[in-house]
């Protein structure tokens, strides 16, 4: 049997894996060239800015990729440790420490070690330089069967396989190939978002590297001031990063950028900026919004189609949810392959691609919650989001409450279930509602929680 995966990032090599163990042959796809060395990619320009694993999508890596930590880690990546993650809030600052050593490094290196990791698997195979202009159908079947596309000096191409897995990203061309076969594709849900971003990369000698890892400065008193993340990567160089929706870009020119930095008034940010030297001016980048495809509401899907990562859904890079999402996506998609070789699922595809919402749905709500205390971000969906403003009122008191009574297991576990380690329930419960009640961190927010009955 063969397979098709479009699209050679982060999504399409996890896939890859996957299928390696159920498929005699797979041929990765991707228009840009094969890279020698881990350097951003032209299909990649988020890859210039911070890209942190959370713990689920670093343990589901690991175990697709056995050894990759410390393949990175010996390959220059920074090691976290015995290190601390410092989080500053208008309400006070609180700090978790990194028991693992855990390897930060930039997208492009990660990337570029699964690639080789992939690449030495026998029955996987990489064609580069080739954009995929449409699908192979045959409507009889109701089945995908392949792929065509133009490769170097524009020369067509064409494969067939018994199975396609669009791993495309966010810039998808297939809901248009969909339509073009006469499937009506149900409207995407969408957050508009306006997420813009810029990074600044800073050289600091590595006796000058901190006792700290990553710092998480939130000062949203005023909706104009951005997140800021500082890290570190390879090459003992430090990442900052500036964040915020609502159109409200953070500046790209140097002066303006460190000016901003300076009015968050961190001390520890301003120390560490005393020892950092500036290595480019600041990059931007910018998302008018975020979406969430629901292909499983299809009727007529066709057979040997799959969808995987930011094709299907796209988050807030922010949060840094994209990579574990699509992790968790391709650890179901394994899980499903060997259900499928024990027993047959019918409507294998479909089934997938029903399993794989109820991934993405606790992540797109915990994400939607924060997204939209902007007045400016709007979600549109035929069906409205439930339990937001209730989500937004106990995330407030609950993070409040962790942090000023420096709580460091409550504060651990509103971090593993935003960043997806842990399910909803395990955050949103009646136990939690009683300790916030308990300490006094009650209110007309109570009025919610009692309509809403914690049924997030």
């Amino acid at each position: 049997m063969k397979a098709i995966i479009i699209g050679g990032g982060m999504a399409g090599l996890m896939t890859a894996r996957v299928l390696a163990d159920f498929y005699e042959e797979i041929t990765i796809i991707d228009r840009d060239k094969i890279s020698t060395s881990p350097d951003p990619r032209p299909g990649t320009p988020q890859a210039r800015h911070p890209h942190h694993l959370t713990p689920k999508g670093r343990m589901i890596l690991e175990q697709l990729f056995p050894g990759l930590n410390e393949t990175l880690l010996k390959n220059g990546a920074h090691n976290s440790k015995g290190k601390e993650i410092l989080f500053d809030y208008p309400f006070g600052h609180i700090n978790l420490q990194t028991p693992t050593e855990d390897a930060a490094c930039s997208r492009s290196m990660l990337e570029w070690h699964i690639h080789q990791y992939v690449q030495r698997l026998a029955n996987i195979s990489f064609l580069n330089s080739v954009t995929v202009t449409d699908l192979k159908f045959v409507s009889q079947e109701n089945r995908i069967c392949g792929i065509t596309g133009r490769g170097e000096q524009q020369l067509p191409v064409e494969l067939s396989a018994d199975l396609v897995v669009f791993a495309g990203g966010y810039h998808s061309h297939l809901p248009d190939w969909l339509k073009r076969y006469g499937y009506e594709v149900p409207q995407p849900e969408i957050l508009t978002t306006d997420i813009g971003y810029s990074t600044r990369h800073y050289s600091i000698p590595g006796e000058q590297i901190p006792h700290w890892d990553l710092l998480h400065i939130e000062k949203r008193k005023n909706g104009n001031t951005p997140t800021c993340v500082v890290s570190f990567m390879e090459g003992e160089v430090m990442e900052i990063i500036l964040g915020n929706i609502g159109g409200l870009y953070p500046p790209t020119t140097t002066e303006a950028f460190e000016q901003e930095l300076s009015e968050l008034n961190n001390d520890v940010l301003t120390g560490i900026l005393r020892t950092a030297t500036p290595l480019e001016a600041p990059r931007g980048y910018r998302m008018k919004q975020v979406f969430r495809q629901h292909y499983e509401k299809m009727p007529d899907w066709p057979a040997g189609l799959l969808v995987i990562g930011d094709a299907l859904c796209s988050f807030d890079p922010i949060y840094g949810t994209g990579i574990t999402v699509a992790a968790l996506q391709a650890a179901s998609l394994q899980t499903m392959l060997s259900k499928n070789q024990l027993q047959p699922i019918p409507d294998f595809e479909v089934s997938y691609l029903k399993a794989v919402q109820h991934i993405i749905e606790p992540s797109w709500w915990i994400n939607a919650v924060a997204d939209l205390r902007h007045p400016a971000v709007q979600h549109i969906y035929s069906e409205p989001l439930k339990n937001i403003a209730f989500a937004q009122a106990f995330l407030d008191k609950i993070l409040e409450f962790a942090v000023v009574q420096n709580q460091m297991e409550i504060f651990g576990l509103i971090w593993l279930v935003s960043t997806s380690f842990y399910p909803l329930h395990e955050l949103f419960n009646e136990k939690i509602y009683q300790l916030l009640q308990a300490a006094g961190y009650g209110g007309v927010w109570e009025h919610m929680t009692r309509e809403e009955q914690f049924s997030a």
